[in-house]
């Protein structure tokens, strides 16, 4: 998968950015997910009125919290075409229902984090994810996902599943087990998304996250002196935010064109399709009897060549020289996808 390096300077660019005017006000339809384990998740899915298939961000806020708190983002996103999706975690605000009982956070993280269940929250943003990438008027390949301290944390991890375009992580905090860091870590390695990440440097465990990650290649890290966490970032940087995801779902990262489809077809044109990837099981097998174009090679991948099956024997024929093939390319488009 490709994450376009000029889109780790976006932040800095589009900081205080704003749409030009105000688009009608989105649709918005309560949604209610009931996981495995019996939690019923509730929150609001909101569809902005643009003609055409959206992108959609999933909003994941922090512990002792609930979806409200993202409001300000969520408008700026709705007034760009941005759909959203922004649940109340499990335990909190309104999904506080397991199995017919309450469960209910408390005060008390670690105690909170034993009775709810934090480490299923990235399986419940995953599910949440498949479910709304097969709504009307969504654009199941362009999805991002923002979280705030624990939502923040489970959104990076379940980034690793869900393989969105993007992902906002604010304060990244609250994780369980041994070693958080580290699966954070992996996480990002393996979903490839571009990530936005903010930390303070007065936020220890914000701070450890944020570092743990930074040096990946698609991480643009913002580490500044102060104490802000989560939430205290979006009255002043909503606009910079809403601007990256408008960025970063816009340019599609995960499409590569139809150039060697339409060239096959002898349509010659310029449309995006999604990048199809074989499994590693199921290598794509080899037709020596046509060749065609090769797709793109991803970024670290390398191009391997398959052995051809041992000749029948057969009388000896003189040398033909071979036609070369056409080069494949890692370079992604830069247009706009509207």
């Amino acid at each position: 998968m490709h994450r376009p390096g000029l889109l780790l300077a976006l932040p800095a660019l589009v900081a205080g950015a704003h749409p030009a005017h105000r688009a009608p006000a989105a649709t918005s339809v309560p949604v209610s997910l009931t996981t495995p384990d019996g939690f019923i998740l509730k929150g609001t899915l909101a569809i902005p009125a643009q003609a055409g298939p959206r992108p959609v961000v999933l909003l994941a806020h922090p512990f002792n919290a609930d979806s409200s708190g993202w409001k300000v983002l969520l408008d700026d996103l709705a007034a760009r075409g941005i759909a959203t999706l922004a649940l109340d975690l499990r335990g909190h605000g309104q999904s506080t229902i397991k199995g017919g009982a309450t469960v209910a956070v408390t005060e008390d993280f670690k105690a909170s984090s034993a009775a709810v269940g934090f480490d299923r929250i990235p399986a419940d943003l995953a599910q949440a994810a498949a479910w709304v990438r097969k709504q009307p008027r969504i654009d199941a390949h362009r999805l991002g996902l923002a979280g705030s301290s624990l939502g923040a944390y489970a959104a990076l991890v379940a980034s690793a599943s869900i393989r969105p375009v993007a992902v906002l992580a604010l304060s990244p905090a609250g994780g369980w087990g041994d070693e958080p860091a580290l699966r954070l870590a992996r996480a990002v390695e393996t979903a490839k998304a571009a990530v936005f990440v903010m930390a303070a440097e007065d936020d220890p465990d914000a701070l450890k996250n944020a570092n743990a990650i930074k040096g990946i290649f698609g991480v643009y890290a913002r580490i500044a002196p102060g104490k802000e966490h989560g939430f205290d970032y979006l009255p002043a940087h909503e606009g910079t935010m809403a601007g990256w995801f408008s960025e970063t779902l816009s340019h599609h990262p995960r499409a590569v064109r139809k150039e060697a489809a339409a060239e096959e077809e002898g349509a010659g044109n310029n449309e995006f399709l999604p990048e199809v990837q074989p499994s590693p099981a199921q290598p794509t097998a080899v037709k020596p009897a046509k060749a065609r174009p090769r797709p793109a090679v991803p970024d670290g991948a390398k191009a391997g060549a398959g052995k051809p099956r041992a000749a029948q024997a057969a009388p000896p024929k003189p040398p033909v020289k071979a036609k070369p093939a056409s080069p494949a390319t890692d370079k992604m488009p830069t247009e706009d996808v509207k």
